[in-house]
């Protein structure tokens, strides 16, 4: 089959959205179909492009027998300004579209959201092809953007994002959802059970797993011979950092331990300035690494922690750099609810703390600092959990088995955009 996945994030930018999709293209090629990703220049989070992408307007690269199509489009910091954040998700529209007619003919458009706005192009693209349409939903909107505070459930802004949102789960073949409360959240907003599929996010575990301490990437760092207490991810909103270095605040005088902020983001720059005004000593912050650099920092870590702001929403979720953890063999701390709880304690390799105590996540902090074993025990059957239910590789592999389902049963029915014969396939494959 040909198959095309619409995405705003792709290699070599990091972060879940490409961590969940890389494994899923690599199975795709491995199992002998062709796929093309339609994506604009690598600029994330910073809204920065790359410097190897600076300059131009298309381009078209293989990563690992994947044919990625770019177009470039507005960049802006991600989740820093509304107004230019709103301009590149509109902006992506036409540079996707402009991408994926290159690909030529297509059996499956598979898109990613969020941001939902990739879906316009994708449902255009799958009509225009005739394709078979699976909408994949790692995050709810607009319940995510209400959570985090970026607009109230009466607005304008929100109004208009939730009938983006029924008119995208209207047009698609199937909807793939990370967690069963998403898929009992789309279902009571009226989409048929029959078209969703639980496909989680995992660890891709041939990238994350235990590696040796001591490596070029750890040397970078001014740990010594500390305790790492270990963040990675995006610096997002939603994630609460601020009570990190709260915690840290109330461990400064720990003078063998140490909290390692691995990442940027949209809070980068506050958490920075807050860290410096408390004077934190014990707090460093990492700044972005490349997604196979990863592993390397957190084979240094001797715990990792994990947090999310207190609301309902959130509670659906299970936060990808938590599988990462537990696959490179590292317990957890957290101070959340909800999902990722649930997989904290049911892995054995976690932690959990309530939401906002900064008092008991220090404590809990303290319990692993002074009990190694305790540690190594965590570790293990964290490990041990990932591999059993939540490879990506495996995972990715069903999604393929639902992708060629969904082929099976596409709509036979005309669409009037099969009526633009006068664009021919040529066309397409040369612009």
């Amino acid at each position: 089959m040909r198959i095309l996945i619409v995405t705003q994030i792709f290699l070599p930018e990091m972060g879940a959205q490409s961590n969940r999709l890389y494994p899923i293209t690599r199975e795709l090629v491995a199992a002998g179909h062709r796929v093309f990703v339609a994506t604009g220049m690598p600029n994330y989070p910073e809204g920065v492009v790359f410097p190897a992408y600076r300059g131009k307007f298309f381009q078209r690269e293989q990563i690992d027998g994947v044919e990625v199509l770019r177009t470039a489009h507005y960049t802006a910091p991600r989740n820093r300004a509304k107004w230019s954040q709103m301009g590149q998700y509109l902006s992506f529209i036409p540079a996707a579209l402009c991408s994926g007619l290159r690909a030529g003919k297509i059996d499956v458009v598979l898109v990613t959201s969020p941001p939902l706005f990739s879906a316009i192009p994708a449902v255009f693209l799958a009509k225009l092809r005739r394709a078979a349409l699976i909408c994949d939903i790692r995050d709810l909107w607009p319940d995510e953007i209400v959570a985090c505070g970026g607009a109230s459930e009466e607005s304008i802004a929100v109004r208009a994002v939730s009938r983006l949102e029924r008119w995208a789960y209207r047009s698609a073949t199937k909807i793939s959802c990370t967690t069963q409360p998403f898929i009992d959240t789309i279902v009571a907003r009226g989409v048929p059970r029959h078209k969703t599929l639980l496909i989680p996010n995992g660890a891709d575990l041939e990238l994350f797993h235990p590696l040796p301490a001591k490596n070029p990437i750890v040397e970078q760092y001014s740990f010594g011979d500390r305790f790492v207490v270990l963040y990675s991810g995006v610096l997002g909103i939603k994630h609460g950092l601020e009570m990190i270095l709260e915690v840290a605040r109330l461990l400064r005088d720990e003078k063998k331990i140490v909290f390692f902020l691995l990442g940027s983001g949209a809070r980068r720059e506050a958490l920075t300035q807050l860290a410096q005004r408390l004077g934190l000593d014990n707090v460093i912050f990492g700044g972005q690494r490349q997604v196979h650099e990863i592993p390397q920092l957190l084979a240094r870590a001797d715990v990792c922690l994990s947090a999310l702001l207190p609301h309902p929403y959130l509670e659906k979720i299970i936060t990808v750099k938590v599988f990462e953890y537990l696959a490179c063999e590292k317990p957890v701390v957290a101070s959340l609810a909800g999902e990722t709880a649930r997989v904290l304690l049911e892995s054995g390799g976690g932690l959990v703390v309530p939401q906002n105590d900064c008092r008991q996540m220090a404590d809990a902090i303290l319990s692993l600092y002074r009990d190694e074993a305790t540690r190594k025990r965590m570790g293990r059957a964290g490990r041990e959990y990932v591999e059993k239910n939540f490879s990506r590789s495996a995972w990715a592999r069903r999604f393929e088995q639902e992708i060629i389902s969904a082929n099976g049963h596409k709509t036979s029915k005309a669409s009037p955009l099969a009526r633009l014969k006068a664009l021919p396939r040529s066309w397409s494959r040369a612009h």
